[in-house]
């Protein structure tokens, strides 16, 4: 069975691991052992916390294949971003420029630096074992911490997005940033990325032009990739999509992968949340898939079953697995 459930300190090795496989590019889960020691700390005081409203809070699962008993998957979803720290991204705009004597008028795009997302839940830190990316285990991970949200409302905030890898070569090399980031950082992508985990945002302020960018003077490749994501997230993205988060214009401002955005109470896993009585009996084995989970914050259970009719019927390997009794009241969604 695969069970998504929040990560603890004994998971150390296994994150470590996942951070080695995800390469250059995801910044929310860095190959830094200090950082995800760190990360691993706060998410365990975050499950544990007693909160009102959204605040700092971070929480990180894993996903356990309980018959192989090993971890297989991670993802992260933050309360909030920009609150003690700085969060940029370039928002691409068009400037209008334009002569009434010579008939021109021309509508540039330009990047414009901006904080218009502080404050709002942030998506982050996928990763899925590339043997378990089929039979729909990506949405079980994935699809997981929005029924976590769907639980928890007042823990989020009213807008939540998700950070989607940009086009980096196999090299390691960001087109974007070669045109844009080196000439203000003078060091490598991956050193500049490691940054913004590691210290003081402050630094992308003082460092990073103040003016809109003119996208026109950058170079080709760096024009084609703005928006653009990295092959290898292209299953997320659409996991995402259909979750209807949705591109509006926002990038990061190193590759310029896109930002996806939603209203977080049209997530889809959470407007079609519903809530039911778990039942023993055979597992079902036909009918619809849904993601279901437990109603515990600091003990979450969240695995794939299938639901025919009204009743939601679990085995009891099923019920186990969620750590629930058989009349606990579950919330579960539609696939």
């Amino acid at each position: 069975m695969l069970i998504v459930r929040p990560i603890k300190n004994d998971d150390g090795e296994d994150f470590n691991n996942f951070a080695a496989a995800t390469g250059v590019g995801h910044t929310n889960l860095p190959n830094h052992p200090t950082q995800l020691t760190q990360k691993i700390n706060h998410s365990e005081l975050s499950f544990a916390s007693s909160v009102g409203h959204a605040g700092e809070e971070g929480y990180t699962f894993v996903m356990e294949d309980t018959l192989a008993n090993r971890l297989v998957g991670t993802c992260t979803v933050d309360a909030t971003v920009g609150l003690s720290q700085p969060y940029y991204t370039y928002r691409v705009d068009q400037v209008t420029h334009s002569s009434i004597d010579l008939k021109i008028n021309n509508r540039i795009p330009a990047l414009h630096i901006n904080h218009d997302y502080t404050g709002a839940s942030r998506l982050s830190s996928f990763y899925l074992e590339p043997d378990y990316r089929c039979d729909f285990y990506d949405q079980l991970l994935s699809k997981s911490r929005l029924l976590f949200m769907a639980c928890f409302p007042e823990r989020f905030a009213a807008t939540t997005i998700a950070e989607m890898k940009g086009v980096i070569g196999s090299d390691g090399v960001s087109p974007f940033w070669e045109s844009v980031g080196r000439h203000f950082f003078t060091m490598d992508f991956n050193e500049a990325d490691l940054l913004t985990t590691s210290s003081n945002k402050h630094f992308i302020a003082n460092l990073m032009p103040r003016y809109p960018l003119y996208v026109p003077l950058l170079s080709d490749k760096a024009q084609a990739v703005i928006g653009q994501h990295h092959d290898d997230v292209e299953d997320i993205v659409n996991i995402l999509e259909h979750e209807g988060l949705h591109f509006e214009g926002h990038v990061d401002i190193f590759d310029a992968g896109p930002i996806l955005e939603v209203r977080t109470r049209h997530l889809r896993a959470i407007r079609h949340a519903e809530q039911a009585q778990a039942l023993i009996g055979d597992e079902v084995l036909h009918g619809k898939r849904v993601l279901v989970c437990n109603n515990s914050c600091l003990d979450f259970r969240c695995i794939i079953a299938r639901k025919q009719g009204l009743s939601l019927v679990l085995s009891a390997g099923q019920i186990d697995g969620l750590k629930v009794a058989t009349g606990d009241t579950l919330t579960y969604c539609q696939l």
